[in-house]
């Protein structure tokens, strides 16, 4: 019984150093995601205004982070998808409007107008495949990939939710444009960084905090796996 008991411990201790390390495996990209995207660019544009830098060049500087980000997703991968090529053609949009004019409040406004677009592009693939499913279609990997086309051609409730959550972040994203363009033109020209990343910060998590909700309620899941099943047994 002693040695069992031993035996048990030990496999249990096991499982949870697994399962740490699991963890940790994934909360590595979201880490990276957060260090370039959200407190790389704030430390550059700071960090350079505090040396007496430009704000031009401080606030291109700033994007630097981000598009590390991105290069370093599409090496992770092994292959550019539908996200990397939204988060690169931001990047490079965002560097040639800031690079025509020498506008300060216009370079912060252009973020806004950015995340504007990004929004109306959302909403304008409601009609076909919601850019939400070609995002985890384009990142998922074998059996994954293939139980989420399965599923795009055989569910409807799986239809629904991925253009319900497309839906979402379209209307949010296009909320954040308009708070953007505003904290733009009417905040102190310093402040502005700080504050549009923080209100983006709260935005993304939120509407995160949604997505995995709605998404990954037990019973719309089973509701999906049955009407999958249903298909598969009646052919």
């Amino acid at each position: 019984m002693t040695g069992m008991r031993i035996a048990n411990k030990h496999v249990g201790s096991s499982k949870h150093a697994g399962s740490n390390r699991r963890e940790a495996s994934a909360n590595g990209p979201l880490l990276q995601s957060l260090a370039l995207n959200v407190v790389g660019p704030l430390a550059v544009f700071y960090g350079l205004r505090a040396a007496g830098v430009g704000l031009w060049w401080a606030v291109l500087a700033s994007a630097v982070p981000p598009l590390v980000e991105a290069l370093l997703t599409v090496v992770r991968e092994r292959r550019i998808g539908m996200l990397g090529i939204l988060v690169l053609t931001m990047v490079a949009l965002g560097a040639a409007l800031s690079a025509v004019t020498g506008s300060p409040r216009f370079m912060f406004a252009k973020d806004g107008w950015m995340t504007g677009i990004v929004g109306l592009a959302f909403l304008a693939t409601l009609r076909g495949q919601p850019i939400i499913f070609r995002i985890l279609s384009s990142v998922a990997k074998g059996d994954k990939r293939a139980e989420l086309e399965h599923n795009w051609q055989v569910s409807p409730t799986f239809r629904h939710v991925m253009r319900l959550l497309t839906a979402v972040w379209g209307v949010g994203l296009l909320l954040d444009s308009g708070v953007r363009v505003m904290l733009a033109y009417t905040l102190p020209i310093d402040s502005v960084m700080l504050v549009t990343t923080l209100q983006y910060v709260a935005l993304f998590v939120g509407l995160e905090i949604f997505s995995r909700r709605y998404g990954r309620n037990p019973a719309r899941i089973a509701l999906i796996h049955n009407e999958a099943a249903a298909v598969t047994t009646a052919a």
